[in-house]
């Protein structure tokens, strides 16, 4: 995808953004806490992991805002978005999260929306474009996986490292987030380069939302309805995955371009789990031009 941007742009924040509008919308599920900004056709982010919507690459989002509104959120239990049960029982799951996808969507007031999702937040766009594909104009899936069990899972040894705990946690996150190559950079700018927009107090994220979280993708690596519902989805996808993805195997993105009737893959060289950090504009304009075929 060309050469890493880690550390190697402008030290000026993204001016593509304009003026960010922070609000908290009532879900069915309690309130969500949102962020908008940029102009031209909505499209919604959904993050992954233990992440909030502060953590997104700053300069990827500017990007985005030359031609869209961007829409972020917190999920459930992180910020200002509460945590509620799920509709089936006290452990909520990526069904429930697509329900609080949809209601940001519904309090938009658009009829469509093009969604982006990293990693576990391309869990929940796929739940939310297999619940209302009505809504979703198009698809783009960054280092996810699909559902069911022939997807491969998170390995526990990773997923124990992206708890966060532990004397060396942020380090050792970086270890699996990035390329070997992109280590030194990222320890250096990875917190640097974030969007965390004026007023939004980066929170942390309680240890009992990332066990629900972390219980929610379990789940999802057993749902084979979805994994079925998928095969008939109507919404044109683009896949993109990391070649040196330590933390969802590469034959996860291959296996969603197999069973999407509309996928398309794309497969970045020289790139981890977190590549949005290391292609920033790119990767962005690389979206833009999918979004807007």
């Amino acid at each position: 995808m060309g050469t890493s941007q880690l550390c190697g742009l402008d030290a000026a924040r993204p001016d593509h953004t304009g003026r960010v509008t922070a609000d908290t919308i009532q879900g069915r599920n309690g309130p969500i806490s949102i962020v908008r900004f940029g102009h031209g056709s909505p499209l919604l982010l959904i993050t992954g992991y233990r992440a909030t919507l502060g953590e997104w690459n700053a300069y990827f989002l500017g990007e985005l805002a030359r031609h869209h509104e961007v829409i972020a959120f917190d999920n459930r239990g992180i910020g200002r978005s509460s945590t509620r049960q799920g509709r089936y029982g006290p452990n909520y799951d990526i069904h429930d999260m697509a329900d609080d996808a949809a209601d940001v969507v519904a309090a938009l007031g658009v009829a469509r929306v093009n969604v982006v999702g990293w990693s576990m937040g391309g869990m929940i766009a796929q739940q939310l474009a297999l619940d209302a594909p009505e809504k979703v104009e198009s698809l783009t899936l960054i280092t996810t996986a699909p559902p069911g069990p022939q997807a491969v899972p998170l390995a526990p040894e990773v997923q124990s490292v992206l708890s966060g705990h532990g004397p060396n946690a942020f380090v050792d996150i970086m270890k699996v987030l990035f390329p070997a190559d992109a280590i030194e950079d990222a320890k250096r700018c990875f917190v640097a380069d974030m969007f965390v927009p004026r007023g939004y107090a980066n929170p942390s994220v309680p240890d009992t939302v990332a066990a629900q979280q972390a219980g929610a993708m379990t789940k999802w690596f057993a749902d084979s309805p979805s994994a079925n519902a998928l095969r008939r989805s109507p919404v044109r996808t683009l896949v993109i995955a990391g070649a040196d993805d330590s933390v969802l195997a590469q034959a996860n993105a291959y296996r969603l371009q197999q069973i999407i009737p509309r996928a398309s893959l794309d497969r970045i060289a020289d790139a981890g789990h977190a590549l949005m950090f290391k292609y920033p504009i790119e990767l962005a304009r690389r979206i833009d031009s999918f979004v807007g075929q």
